[in-house]
């Protein structure tokens, strides 16, 4: 399964956050093949992540990808509908990049719509879990096309979160924000912080783009 670029940017934002916060758990909801575990397994200081997944093949190469790596012993991999699964725990942190679309243009590939368009996990089914896995001084983050990010923070108006940080993700200095990162507490006060950066800026990898992925990505 491949990954796109603006996965591994959420991650590593991700990680930054958290890297010099000891947390005892955390939940990747749709892990995929496990990129953003792994990648929190790296660089924040998380005892357990625990990452569930709908996909069987996906979910198994997450599972081979984590006894691969060096954090093993942290990683733990959860084969099923997280939306009716018994989680063990709740969790310091849950994080998730969920199906984008909303039914549109859908694939005769059936594995393809399930990764990439709502079903049963739409955004309400989504921030409703959230709510009920995640501690009552936890976090929440998710990666959302930049247009639906709106339709979100409507419905966490109404949840138990408030929207800590945001930031929002452009290809170029010619583009127009595509995407969106979003982290929710329960806990923090209303002091929202607004931010954004480029992927690229005049024909190479923005500054921020490179802190971020330094640490990830071989030739940056």
């Amino acid at each position: 399964m491949k990954v796109c670029t603006e996965a591994c940017l959420f991650g590593a934002w991700l990680a930054d956050e958290f890297r010099d916060k000891d947390l005892p758990s955390a939940l990747d909801i749709g892990t995929g093949t496990g990129l953003l575990s792994l990648m929190l397994a790296q660089q924040a200081k998380l005892t357990q992540i625990d990452a569930i997944e709908l996909d069987e093949p996906a979910g198994n190469q997450a599972t081979a990808n984590f006894k691969a790596s060096p954090w093993a012993d942290r990683l733990e991999l959860f084969q099923g509908d997280a939306l009716s699964y018994p989680f063990p725990r709740r969790y310091s942190l849950v994080f998730t990049n969920p199906p984008f679309f909303e039914q549109s243009l859908l694939s005769p590939d059936v594995r393809l719509n399930q990764a990439k368009h709502e079903r049963g996990l739409d955004l309400s089914s989504l921030l409703q879990l959230a709510e009920r896995v995640t501690e009552v001084n936890g976090s929440f983050a998710i990666l959302l096309p930049y247009p639906r990010t709106e339709t979100l923070l409507e419905k966490i108006c109404t949840s138990e979160f408030q929207l800590l940080k945001r930031m929002d993700i452009c290809q170029t200095e010619r583009h127009t924000p595509f995407r969106s990162f979003c982290l929710f507490s329960k806990t923090v006060p209303r002091t929202e912080t607004l931010t954004s950066t480029r992927i690229r800026e005049y024909g190479n990898y923005s500054a921020e783009f490179i802190r971020l992925l330094q640490p990830y990505y071989l030739y940056l």
